[in-house]
């Protein structure tokens, strides 16, 4: 399978469904240098486990860290709202409303290769709770790594983000799910 990269496009239009009021304009060249730097390490790689949550977290972690609009917040939680659509696009549903996960992509000394392995943990551990059957770490992310597809149509890419911003802010985030966000 090959890997669908977000555009910058992609990212302004996430991050406009999420913050409609913004009066801060994004600065569309820092995007395109972001995705740009994320297509060349990337672009010839392919949808793996590993590489699936290494490029969410690269999405999180320069949206987050890099200013490419003047209100940091509402970055961080586009860079959030971006990370966990990437994952979702393969079908790897992640919950929104985690907030320490959400701490830890902001925190200053949070890189790549800290937050994917985070981000898998994450999720192998919602297996682990949603299963009736006890499991391992190893054997959720198995499971994970079967339940990879190629990407999932992203019409509805903006689909519910209004609703995610009224749970998921920067203060806090609550009661929202994004499973199955993409599919609906």
């Amino acid at each position: 399978m090959i890997i669908r990269l977000f555009t910058p496009m992609d990212i302004i239009k996430v991050h406009n469904a999420m913050h409609p009021e913004t009066i801060h304009q994004p600065n569309f060249a820092q995007l395109v240098d972001i995705c740009e730097a994320i297509d060349r390490k990337y672009g010839d790689y392919s949808v793996n486990l590993d590489s699936t949550y290494s490029i969410a977290a690269e999405y999180g972690v320069r949206l987050a860290h890099l200013h490419w609009t003047e209100d940091i917040n509402r970055a961080s939680e586009t860079a959030f709202a971006v990370c966990l659509l990437f994952l979702n696009q393969y079908g790897i549903p992640m919950k929104g409303n985690d907030q320490i996960l959400f701490n830890v992509m902001r925190d200053g000394w949070t890189t790549v290769d800290k937050f994917a392995p985070r981000l898998m943990l994450e999720y192998a551990n919602t297996i682990i709770n949603d299963s009736v059957e006890p499991l391992t770490a190893g054997e959720a992310l198995e499971m994970t790594k079967r339940s990879i597809q190629s990407t999932i149509r992203l019409r509805p890419l903006t689909r519910g983000l209004p609703s995610l911003r009224k749970h998921f802010t920067v203060s806090g985030s609550k009661g929202v799910q994004w499973d199955n966000f993409v599919n609906d």
